[in-house]
């Protein structure tokens, strides 16, 4: 599966991007065959329609998260 999703360059370009529809795609792919919870579903729609939800915009460019904040 992980070699389908590197070997298809426009689909890791829009990745690498942050591109929403990417996104969707590659959440689309990975989780195939699989139950998700109906949360994911509209998070992953919302994407495929261009929109980037609130709490992945800017992920991983904003410091530590709670969960690495060490105290």
């Amino acid at each position: 599966m992980y070699e389908d999703i590197l070997s298809d360059s426009q689909l890791t370009r829009g990745m690498l991007a942050d591109d929403p529809k990417a996104l969707a795609e590659w959440n689309k792919r990975m989780s195939q065959g699989e139950e998700v919870a109906p949360e994911y579903g509209e998070m992953v729609e919302r994407m495929e329609k261009g929109e980037m939800p609130a709490e992945l915009a800017g992920t991983g460019t904003s410091g530590p998260s709670e969960e690495t904040d060490l105290v």
